[in-house]
């Protein structure tokens, strides 16, 4: 179950919700065991294929091309101009170009209602309030804040 808590927006003095996190991030190990319990694959092999993804998805990237991983969704390059635009199409080249992203969009699929969803949202989500479960929600990482190692989120 997600998490969220109640943050007033400044701009309009308004509440909103906002989802936190809670614990310590899931690393590569936890994966790599759900993989193992749920295929035919052993922890070391989903591990080996995992730390090789990245790369790959980086070369593949730099070819210009988008990565479709089927029931994952889609990664694609997006690049950063900081904010510097030009006065003619001709005075945009690379230099313009400060930094390169990587954006993922999930898969989508159609419910047999016709609803289109997300394959990395369950169709049963249920939001529970930090504060419902006796936590203090301002010592609760929200999603948006940088995660750094070793900064854990916590309901403490």
């Amino acid at each position: 179950m997600p998490f969220f808590k109640a943050e007033k927006k400044a701009v309009n003095d308004l509440w909103y919700p906002r989802t936190v996190t809670v614990g310590r991030p899931l690393e590569m190990e936890d994966v790599c065991k759900r993989i193992a319990e749920m295929s035919t694959v052993s922890e070391p092999d989903s591990k080996a294929v995992l730390s090789a993804l990245g790369k790959v998805l980086g070369d593949l990237m730099n070819t210009g091309r988008t990565v479709h991983l089927e029931g994952l969704g889609h990664f694609y390059y997006s690049c950063l101009s900081g904010g510097q635009g030009k006065a003619t199409k001709e005075e945009v080249d690379s230099d313009c170009i400060v930094g390169t992203r990587v954006q993922f969009l999930p898969e989508r699929r159609v419910r047999k209602d016709g609803v289109v969803t997300r394959n990395l949202v369950d169709d049963n989500v249920f939001w529970v309030n930090v504060e419902d479960m006796g936590a203090n929600p301002d010592k609760v990482e929200s999603s948006d804040d940088e995660v750094e190692s070793g900064n854990e989120g916590s309901f403490g």
